[in-house]
């Protein structure tokens, strides 16, 4: 039924509801009205373009999903990816926290593999070091490829086909990166 969804923003997250901007990417023949259901009880169309949706969806965690989440205060990142039978997201906790979680998925019989690992320090003043190594990325190539010249060489869309991803996401590693670099130039604190 759904290709991918991107969970951009966040406003409500509690073990058992969740309300949230997302990107969806439909199966060829698949309608956004058919994903309604008791995990997506309401679903608001902001953008369409193809079987590319941008929505505001609210909705209901399974049992199983609301009791692993109301084990831990998890401080997630984004965007938060569901394609196919993986989602792949950011959690900012302590090793003990994190180990946490891994041995309770491991209960649940889920399978978690850990992309990276990195120490987080909101005080730390370098940008880069604050970058994930996916922001590091798309800024370096964005740079390379003439994102940032005037005119641009590159827009938005021909960098993240370039990439191999998706634009939405592309601009939000961006902005990131960007607000990043932009605080360490002016000395602000994150």
């Amino acid at each position: 039924m759904i290709d991918r969804i991107e969970v951009i923003s966040i406003f409500n997250f509690t073990p058992t509801t969740h309300t949230e901007v997302c990107h969806i990417t439909l199966k060829d023949g698949m309608s956004i009205e058919s994903l309604k259901s008791d995990f997506i009880t309401d679903l608001v169309i902001i953008g369409n373009e193809g079987k590319n949706y941008t929505c505001l969806t609210k909705g209901n965690f399974s049992d199983e999903i609301s009791k692993f989440i109301g084990q831990f205060d998890l401080k997630l990142e984004y965007p938060i990816i569901f394609d196919g039978t993986i989602c792949q997201f950011g959690v900012i906790g302590s090793t003990e926290e994190l180990n946490n979680i891994l041995k309770i998925a491991k209960e649940f019989g889920w399978g978690f593999e850990i992309l990276s690992v990195q120490q987080y320090d909101p005080l730390d003043v370098n940008a880069f070091s604050k970058l994930t190594k996916k922001q590091k990325e798309i800024l370096l190539q964005a740079h390379d490829n003439g994102y940032f010249d005037h005119p641009r060489k590159i827009n938005a869309e021909q960098l993240a086909k370039k990439i191999g991803i998706h634009k939405t996401t592309l601009l939000e590693h961006l902005h990131k990166a960007e607000n990043q670099v932009i605080r360490n130039l002016i000395g602000e604190k994150s």
